[in-house]
Order: C-alpha cells, then sequence, then structure tokens
C-alpha cells in the first residue's frame, strides 16, 4: 500500500439476524457532527482546566485468545493464574462463569465488550474441533460480544471459511455431518452475531484491507448526544505466512504505519477518542509469576507499538501472546495510556474505564482506569450458558465416537531400519490426495515429515486394528476423534513449486550433524509414486543421488519444477527442512483434520503399505 492511496473500507463482514452484511457503521458520511473536521483527541487539556464533573463514563471490557475453551480448562497453562488475592495459584475459565462475571461487571449504560482475536480455532479443545469450532460461536454470540478483532486462527481454515462459513453460516460439505450442526436450541448453525475487523491484512490482488478496518461506536452523554469512539484493528503481520493461518490471498502490512494512517483517517472525520486492538502482545518478566495486574514489561511487539501509535490513541488493547498485564506505559509525547493483555483462554476479562470531555468527545487520559478481573469459580455459574457448555459437551463426546473411516491393519509409527512407518506413508499418501482433489492443487508427489529434524510430528497416535476403549469402537474403525486426534498439525495443506535441485537439498537435510558430532536422521515420508535410494555411507549433503530418487518412475530433474504437496509447517521449514522453504506458487488446499476425514471417506478402507518406498543404504 503505497503512501498516497487512499484508505479503503475494505470488506465487511458485520454479522448477525437484522444486520447488513454491506452495512459499515464508521462511513465518512456516518459521522457528521459538532467536533470540528482535525480536532487533536488527546484531552489533558479538560482535566488541567477542571472538566471533570459530568463526565461520560464508558466502560470497554474484552477478552483475548478465548480458543473455544467452552468448559473451565484444567492445565496448568490454560487454566491457572497467580492468585491475585494471596499465594499459590486458582483454577480459571469456563464460558459458564465468564458469562456470570460479564454480566456483574457489566454497566447499564456506554458498555461496549469486544474480543482482539483467536476467539475460535487454534488451541481449542477436541470436543470444540469435531465440530468445526461452531459451539464457540453460540457462545460468543451470547456473550453478546460487540465485535472482535481478527487473530491469527480465525484463519486456521481460510480466508473464504471465515466469510463464507463463520460469517454467512454457508454450509460446509454435508449440513449435519461436516457442519451446520443443530445448536443447543435445535438451529442448523447461524453464524457469527457480531463482525471481525483488521487493518492490516491486506488483499494480494488489490493491495486494499480484506475485511474492515477499523469501527465507530456511539456512546450516549447529556441530552439525547452522542459521541463516537473508534476502534482500530491490527493482526499479528506473520499470519498469512504462519503455518496454521497459511493464507496466499492475504499480505500483512506494517502494524505502526497502518495504526497511525487509520487515526489519522478517523480524527479529521471527528473521532475524538480512539482505541487500538492490535492481536500482538507483550509480556512481563517472569510472566508466569507476576501478578495479573502487574506492568514490569519485559518484550513484545506491543511495547513498541505503545512507544510509536498516534498519541491520540488513548487505550491499547493486545492478545496473541496468552499473558496477562496492566502497564501504562508513555505514549510518543510521553504521556501515559493503559497497554493490557488479558491472557487467555477465558480466564480473565480486561476493563477499561475511560471518562469522556462532554463538551468535545475527548478522552480524559488522566482518569483512565484499566483492571484486569480474573475469572474465578466463586461465583454461581451462569445457568443457560451452563445448559449450553453441557450440550456441546455431550455432542462433542457423540462426535467423536463416530466412525470416519476402517481400515484392515494396523498403522503406526514405529520406523523400519531405513525410516519409513506406516502411518507416515498413510500420511504422505493423504496430502498427495488432498492436493491432487483440487485442480488449482495438483502435485507431482507428496512429502510428510515423518521425524522431525526439530518440533514435535504431526503423526500423533497409531490407528489400530483391534477396538479401543470407547464404547462405539469396533474391530477395523476409525472413529471421528481418533482421526482428528492422531493425524495433522492442524495445518492446510499446500502445493508449492520447488526446483529438483531445492528437493535434493531438502533431502539431504535428512541428516543433520548434531553438536555432539552425531549425525541426526529425520526421514520424510513420500508418496507412493516415489521409490528413492539413500546412500548413508557417502558423506552428509552427499547421499542423495537425483537418479535414484524416481518420480513416477522418472528420476528427479535438478533443474526442473515440481509441483510439491505437504503440510504449511513443512513446507515453511519449520520442522528443520529449510531448502523446502525457497517454494513459490503455493496453493492452499484442505486443512489436515478436515482433509483427512475427506480422504477416509474418498478411498474406503485402508491398508498399510508395504515399506519399499524408501531404501538407506548404510
Amino acid at each position: 500500500m503505497s503512501a498516497g492511496k487512499p484508505v479503503s473500507a475494505g470488506v465487511d463482514v458485520r454479522v448477525g439476524r437484522g444486520l447488513s452484511r454491506r452495512a459499515f457503521v464508521a462511513g465518512a458520511g456516518g459521522l457528521a457532527s459538532a467536533f470540528a473536521i482535525g480536532t487533536p483527541a488527546y484531552a489533558s487539556d479538560a482535566a488541567r482546566t477542571g472538566v471533570t464533573t459530568g463526565a461520560i463514563d464508558v466502560q470497554l471490557l474484552n477478552i483475548t485468545d478465548f480458543h473455544g475453551n467452552l468448559r473451565t480448562p484444567t492445565s496448568a497453562a490454560d487454566g491457572w493464574i497467580p492468585n491475585p488475592n494471596g499465594t499459590g495459584t486458582i483454577n480459571v475459565g469456563g464460558a459458564a462463569y465468564l458469562a456470570a462475571h460479564l454480566k456483574r461487571l457489566r454497566a447499564a449504560k456506554n458498555s461496549i465488550f469486544f474480543g482482539v482475536g483467536d476467539l475460535w480455532c487454534g488451541a481449542e479443545p477436541l470436543e470444540t474441533k469435531l465440530v468445526r469450532d461452531e459451539s464457540a460461536i453460540e457462545v460468543l454470540n451470547k456473550l453478546g460480544m460487540t465485535f472482535s478483532t481478527l487473530g491469527n486462527h480465525e484463519l486456521d481454515y481460510g480466508l473464504d471459511y471465515l466469510v463464507d462459513h463463520m460469517v454467512r453460516a454457508k454450509p460446509v460439505g454435508e449440513p449435519g455431518r461436516d457442519s451446520s450442526f443443530l445448536d443447543s436450541t435445535g438451529q442448523a448453525f447461524q453464524g457469527l452475531a457480531f463482525p471481525y475487523y483488521s487493518a492490516n491484512m491486506l488483499s494480494r490482488k488489490t493491495g486494499q484491507p480484506a475485511l474492515k478496518p477499523y469501527n465507530v461506536e456511539w456512546v450516549s452523554g447529556p441530552n439525547g448526544r452522542r459521541y463516537p469512539i473508534g476502534f482500530i484493528h491490527l493482526t499479528v503481520t506473520n499470519t498469512p505466512v504462519g503455518s496454521s493461518s497459511y493464507e496466499p490471498q492475504l499480505i500483512g502490512y506494517d502494524q505502526i504505519e497502518i495504526a497511525n494512517r487509520y487515526a489519522a483517517f478517523l480524527k479529521r472525520r471527528g473521532v475524538n477518542a480512539l482505541v487500538l486492538s492490535v492481536h500482538d502482545g507483550a509480556q512481563q518478566y517472569d510472566n508466569w509469576n507476576a501478578p495479573i495486574n502487574g506492568g514490569n514489561m519485559s518484550t513484545g511487539p506491543a511495547l513498541e507499538l505503545a512507544a510509536r501509535v498516534d498519541p491520540d490513541i488513548c487505550a491499547i488493547v493486545t492478545g496473541h501472546w496468552h499473558w496477562w498485564f496492566n502497564a501504562m506505559l508513555p505514549d510518543p509525547n510521553g504521556n501515559l495510556r493503559p497497554v493490557v493483555e488479558a491472557s487467555h483462554a477465558g480466564q480473565m476479562i480486561n476493563e477499561i474505564s475511560l471518562k469522556l470531555d462532554p463538551r468535545t468527545g475527548k478522552v480524559i487520559r488522566e482518569l483512565t482506569v484499566s483492571t484486569n478481573h480474573p475469572v474465578t469459580l466463586d461465583i454461581t455459574p451462569d445457568p443457560e450458558m451452563q445448559r449450553v457448555v453441557d450440550y456441546w459437551t455431550a455432542f462433542g463426546d457423540r462426535r467423536y465416537a463416530e466412525p470416519a473411516g476402517t481400515l484392515t491393519a494396523d498403522f503406526t509409527r514405529t520406523l523400519n531400519e531405513h525410516g519409513e512407518c506406516t502411518m507416515g506413508d498413510l500420511a504422505a499418501d493423504f496430502v498427495y490426495w488432498d492436493a491432487n482433489s483440487y485442480v488449482e492443487g495438483a502435485a507431482d508427489f507428496g512429502l510428510f515429515a515423518v521425524r522431525p529434524a526439530k518440533g514435535s510430528t504431526a503423526l500423533r497416535g497409531d490407528f489400530r486394528y483391534a477396538k479401543g476403549s470407547n464404547a462405539a469402537d469396533q474391530d477395523g474403525l476409525i472413529l471421528y476423534g481418533e482421526a482428528y486426534a492422531y493425524l495433522g498439525y492442524e495445518n492446510p495443506v499446500l502445493t508449492v513449486t520447488l526446483t529438483g535441485e531445492q528437493i535434493r537439498q531438502a533431502l539431504e537435510q535428512q541428516w543433520q550433524p548434531q553438536a555432539d558430532g552425531t549425525v541426526k536422521f529425520a526421514p520424510l515420508g513420500v508418496s507412493s509414486n516415489v521409490r528413492a535410494t539413500y546412500d548413508a555411507t557417502r558423506p552428509v549433503g552427499q547421499r542423495v543421488d537425483p537418479a535414484a530418487f524416481l518420480i513416477d518412475g522418472r528420476p528427479l530433474d535438478l533443474g526442473r519444477a515440481y509441483r510439491v504437496a505437504g503440510l504449511a509447517y513443512t513446507l515453511i521449514g519449520a520442522d528443520g527442512f529449510g531448502a523446502l522453504a525457497s517454494f513459490t506458487n503455493p496453493v492452499r488446499n484442505d486443512r489436515d483434520h478436515e482433509g483427512f476425514i475427506r480422504y477416509l471417506r474418498a478411498v474406503g478402507a485402508i491398508s498399510p503399505s508395504k515399506l519399499d518406498r524408501i531404501t538407506v543404504r548404510s
């Protein structure tokens, strides 16, 4: 986006019954008011002159990184925080307790509740994954959320999925089987009842924001007068190239420049109270033990944002880092403003109390108060929300036990002497099939990191022929929950272009020297149309002979461009195969979990491979 290009409204994802999907509350024509164009929003002058009586109270409530945690989390990372009233830790969270705390906190007037991204998808519990996060959407809608900033994980299924399914409620696959499940009221999925915004996720095709970049909410003052508050939204910049959110349609734009541009844009239109909501954050020193309302800040991009974004922005609300803090940090003029984050998984609610000068609508900055409230379990959970949570918990249990596919024998992660296993071969066959089920994604072969050079594997379990402990299981049956849990990174399957030489380099990276002088073997699985022989008696870096790597019976041509299918995490080099990251022309196919279910349906009963694709001479 060039400096001279006009600010674009982007695509509206405002949703819900009775709201136009094309309507936009922040259009310039909708901001006619008594405020002079270009009036600065900073209001320390009001405090200095004593204009505090009659100030307009505004309450901002927010949560971030909810990740579909309907039930109270029990893990140390998601369910426990330092005790704000004593020593040790306390268990917090759960949608029914979150709803109860929100009811207790909400003011009667001028209260705005919003999200800072990653409200669903990502690190959500399995029962939420199994229903495509539709359970989380019902909960968020019932909480009365007004709007949210786009997080990276809201793009885990792709931009089209966000707009078509989550916003417009268009079914994906067969309704009732693949999506559009009946909610707790007996209705099919209704979609989001609130809009998403992001100013710095730009369309690669147009260079303009893919979603609406900002919104304006109106609050009431004396004599029926209404005052605007502008919210500018930012998403973590590397979202379009992140492994789970990889989205070739988008480009991430610089957060500071775009925030300052929209701040100036809104001020020229008379919006004198500005808030920055950014799905990117920071942390305190020793954050695990730091107080939830502490501000002893350590590191994070939000600290640079705080120091450099427009001083007329009165508060910066952050997310993404899953930490907690409540800091007052200086703006570029040295004046303090709140910079906050309310952890994740429904652990906390952040509250910012603003006071507006009734003459101008500016924020009286010195009177701003911010608090992180823990979602404690010492109050009565909201009964209606508890009913919803119980409904979806039972639904998830039933969904786990549904048949997803069949198999004729065990698939395991046990490697033979050549670094091949039946689970790895299955995974490589799946990504190859998934890519070739789409015209634009068609691939020459598939790769899968069976034993990554770094990080954890996407092979999370073994498919056993004998029935397991679930009462619904039978011999030769793969349950939905097993299919989701045992294979996948929650990544899209990508098809990319790599040269034969880049492929050779990646194959050589299967052998990586260690600090102790040993060599780690990190095998890559290949699809069934590949046969490869490697020579481990040769020096590291010289073990792959292109003539012995056969694709459909033809040797690897170092000068040719190939289309290769694999999971995004592997292809961006995160698994330790850095040569793969030089790819070009990426195409996004299915996400791994849902694509694998589709694969099982399409191919019928699966049988383990003969483990004859790879030979390693040693």
